[in-house]
């Protein structure tokens, strides 16, 4: 698939859906725009790894092939393609991020993006989510495609309202009583 900004924007002016492949595309080729250096930085960090991403009922394969962006929606014909992770999460977390209602390991945490990988590859997953989002909050192109993710009547998606933090434990915050109560049930307290 093209990363060509103009093709992307060619298929919003023409009132056609987009698909998560035509989004990560324009993120990806708005990036290089806006942040060579940032765009450079990301494709040392995913260096040549495959990955999945699924968002709600859409997959696809992402990857860079000789520095090029490749995306390719995730068939039959393709879907045993060799991958070095795969993430997984929802619309409401993907725009509870862009908007800095969630940070990335609160919604690991909280069950809402689930990554899977190596220990390496899912660190090189959490630094170029890092990177996207710091490009698509400070860059106006970038700020422009995430406001038609989420205006996108096409996404067939009922966000609702906004969850309540869920605030998952983690390591060296106080145990909770039902915590307490479950460990005890379970026989594994000291």
């Amino acid at each position: 698939m093209s990363t060509e900004p103009i093709a992307v924007l060619a298929l919003s002016r023409a009132g056609a859906c987009r698909t998560l492949a035509d989004y990560i595309a324009a993120l990806i080729a708005h990036l290089d725009t806006a942040d060579p250096t940032a765009a450079a930085r990301l494709r040392q960090v995913v260096g040549l790894r495959r990955a999945r991403i699924s968002l709600d009922a859409e997959t696809v394969d992402v990857w860079f092939d000789s520095g090029a962006f490749m995306v390719e929606e995730v068939s039959i014909e393709n879907g045993a393609a060799a991958l070095d992770g795969h993430g997984r999460t929802d619309r409401r977390t993907t725009l509870d991020l862009l908007d800095g209602y969630a940070e990335v390991t609160d919604a690991v945490l909280d069950g809402r993006l689930d990554l899977v990988g190596t220990v390496d590859d899912v660190a090189r997953i959490f630094q170029a989510i890092a990177i996207l989002l710091d490009g698509a909050t400070r860059w106006p192109p970038l700020q422009r495609l995430a406001e038609a993710y989420r205006a996108d009547p096409c996404l067939h998606v009922t966000l609702g309202p906004r969850p309540t933090r869920l605030r998952t434990g983690f390591v060296g915050d106080p145990v909770s009583t039902e915590e307490l109560a479950l460990l005890e049930r379970l026989d594994l307290l000291p």
